[in-house]
């Protein structure tokens, strides 16, 4: 005989205030999922006519298996009514009374499937009877699968462990003249405007959809970026250059830890002044916000701390050492708990590797973005009369750059 067992997830609420409750240790939630709570009286009790209200929603199409609440009452006397309602339908009704309440009163058993929101109502109807907590037993949506798209050919299916677990998405190399920037929901040709996207390494919950790629045009080639390798002070992106991810650290410690993030020169939240000491030894601070960047024990921290620096040709990694032992500064480091990738202190000896300093001086732009970098667009460096440089975009569109502005005419022709 066959034996089907299929392990449930479960969340336990627990009221904490007449508007709040805490999810108990070990429960496990949707990724998206939105909590509220509310008594008209005082944190879980209610007397006659008083109502507790816990409202979720963004549940992800769970199947709800069984809702039970933790219950009590006075010692001779309270009653209520409990509602369930999930997608804004009753799905289930039970009265009780100082008699029947428990640490466990079952409102529903069984399988109510894609399920998006839920409200579990009670009403007092005789003083007074308490809620403590809602428990609410779950098996999420089925794994669904995301098909990613370079232009119009797919190059890549990802699929879900479980239900909600999301994946993880990729990095793309760059095109001639084409910078890879993420993944849209939406397929498009060359557009003007940013578009709305998900950056690559970043969690995404598939909705059995597709994804496209996301280029912005750069008039100077990616494969030209040039990296520092003079040890010279300055403004600089310190990333990974790892051809599965392009990274580059990003904001200020926050816990211990700091962002990273796909490497655009554009985000000036990835901007750092590299100050250096000689040959050896640089400080770090972030350029908007002027905070250092430093470490305190192996955490890393807004400190001014000193770097100790490994160079040569065009890498540089920036390490320290600390209880006679070495550590680097690593940007995808991997969160165990999560799977979401970090910057931070990695225990290992300084080497070559993948790190380097990108500098920020950015490129003459065209402020174009494609789905279809194979289609491309029309470049033409040109003067005008006075000998005045100009970049001319063709693609249904004309854009005019001169001297750093840039002008957008109607048409396709430029009158000369």
């Amino acid at each position: 005989m066959n034996l089907l067992i299929i392990l449930l997830s479960v969340m336990t609420w627990t009221v904490e205030s007449k508007n709040a409750v805490s999810l108990a240790e070990g429960g496990t939630v949707p990724y998206d999922i939105e909590v509220s709570y509310a008594n008209t009286y005082n944190k879980g009790q209610l007397r006659a006519g008083d109502v507790a209200a816990l409202t979720l929603s963004n549940l992800g199409g769970i199947t709800v298996e069984r809702v039970s609440l933790a219950m009590r009452a006075n010692a001779s006397k309270g009653a209520g009514t409990i509602v369930l309602v999930c997608n804004d339908a009753q799905l289930a009704q039970k009265t009780v009374n100082w008699q029947s309440v428990s640490a466990d009163v079952e409102v529903f058993s069984g399988q109510q499937h894609g399920v998006d929101s839920m409200a579990i109502r009670v009403t007092g109807t005789e003083n007074s009877i308490y809620v403590d907590a809602f428990t609410i037993e779950y098996s999420p949506r089925a794994p669904m699968s995301v098909v990613l798209m370079r232009g119009s050919t797919p190059i890549e299916t990802l699929m879900e462990e479980h239900g909600m677990s999301g994946v993880i998405l990729p990095w793309l190399e760059d095109e001639d003249h084409w910078r890879f920037r993420g993944w849209s929901k939406t397929e498009f040709w060359t557009v003007y405007d940013e578009p709305t996207y998900q950056h690559s390494n970043t969690r995404y919950y598939p909705e059995n959809d597709t994804l496209w790629a996301v280029y912005q045009w750069e008039e100077v080639n990616t494969s030209e970026r040039t990296y520092e390798e003079a040890g010279v002070s300055g403004v600089y992106m310190y990333v990974n250059r790892n051809k599965d991810a392009y990274l580059a650290l990003t904001g200020v410690p926050v816990s211990g830890k700091m962002a990273c993030a796909e490497a655009n020169v554009y985000d000036d939240n990835q901007h750092y002044m590299i100050s250096f000491v000689g040959t050896d030894t640089a400080y770090i601070t972030h350029v908007p916000t002027s905070t250092p960047i430093g470490y305190n024990g192996t955490q890393m921290a807004a400190k001014a701390s000193p770097w100790r620096v490994y160079h040569e040709g065009d890498q540089t990694l920036f390490w320290t050492t600390i209880g006679g032992k070495n550590y680097v500064l690593w940007l995808n480091l991997m969160d165990s708990s999560d799977s979401e990738q970090y910057a931070g202190l990695f225990r290992a000896d300084p080497g070559p590797s993948y790190m380097g300093l990108l500098g920020t001086m950015m490129p003459t732009e065209i402020y174009a973005f494609t789905c279809h970098p194979e289609t491309g667009v029309g470049i033409e460096s040109v003067q005008d009369s006075e000998g005045r440089n100009q970049k001319i975009l063709r693609n249904g569109q004309v854009l005019i750059l001169r001297q750093g502005e840039t002008y957008t005419v109607t048409g396709l022709k430029v009158k000369e």
